[in-house]
């Protein structure tokens, strides 16, 4: 299960992935209205990563992980 930084005040999305995750995890974050906004990779064998999301304006948000659940976040 992965874990994220649900409120977010300085730019700075954490991410934090399960013990062993494989490589290539493909990335997106939607907005309210369901329109990506931002996409992308994270590679090597880590168990945190952060992206800065600091040009995204104030509002709520939805982490989308290869397919999986949403995990949704805010911007303050």
């Amino acid at each position: 299960m992965i874990t994220i930084s649900e409120i977010v005040k300085d730019g700075i999305l954490e991410i934090k992935l399960p013990d062993n995750t494989a490589i290539n995890k493909k990335y997106n974050i939607i907005n309210d209205t369901k329109k990506q906004v931002a996409s992308g990779k994270i590679t090597g064998n880590t168990q945190r990563s952060c992206l800065y999301i600091g040009q995204l304006k104030k509002g709520k948000y939805q982490f989308i992980l290869n397919d999986l659940e949403p995990i949704s976040f805010t911007i303050l």
